[in-house]
């Protein structure tokens, strides 16, 4: 709705451009308030009747819990929307260290970052820069991948009793993860600055 490719011909930074943010914002956070009013009344229901289908490790919505889930999510989401990084990668290591079992919370990771792919997808085809080959071709490659990662992970745990790989898994990527965007970030920048751009220059978001 937003930008030079507006749909709707709003104009970039302009009244409506704000406004719309304003109201993206505002519907985001009531959003986020029902959710969390909603799944504490269910947690506050499994208590009260026994625990009945409450694992030990989940997150009780209250408390200190509450915040760290709201400032870790906030903050997890800005800082991988920033530096282009997969949500898993910051979310992930979140939930472990806040005694999320490995299974969970690498799932819980996955289904995150599903809807901003969507999302991200979905504003690739608005635009018209979508390479659908390349496209098919990746996501072929990637629920072959997916498929025999899940496979291997499912044996290693029933035969082993232990989610260490997992973590294994994930440390690993972090760990790839940390050491590859500034490399590739750096060979990008000094790619822009052989052809003469002004890698130190600040630019408007309006532009």
């Amino acid at each position: 709705m937003r930008g030079g490719h507006s749909p709707l011909g709003i104009e970039k930074c302009g009244t409506a451009d704000w406004s719309t943010v304003g109201v993206f914002i505002v519907l985001m956070a009531i959003i986020v308030y029902f959710s969390i009013r909603v799944t504490a009344r269910e947690q506050a229901l499994k208590i009260k009747y026994g625990r009945i289908n409450l694992a030990p490790s989940d997150l009780i919505f209250k408390g200190k819990t509450l915040r760290n889930v709201l400032s870790l999510g906030f903050v997890g989401g800005w800082v991988a929307g920033a530096l282009g990084l997969g949500g898993g990668v910051i979310f992930n290591p979140l939930l472990l260290s806040m005694g999320v079992p490995p299974k969970v919370s690498s799932a819980t990771g996955m289904y995150l970052i599903t809807f901003s792919k969507i999302a991200t997808c979905f504003m690739y085809i608005l635009f018209g820069e979508l390479q659908l080959d390349y496209g098919i071709w990746i996501a072929l490659w990637s629920c072959l991948g997916a498929v025999l990662g899940l496979k291997g992970a499912n044996w290693y745990m029933n035969k082993f009793n232990r989610q260490s790989i997992i973590v294994l898994v994930l440390t690993l990527v972090l760990v790839l993860s940390t050491i590859g965007v500034p490399i590739f970030g750096y060979l990008d920048l000094m790619k822009k600055a052989d052809i003469g751009e002004d890698i130190m220059e600040f630019k408007s978001i309006c532009h």
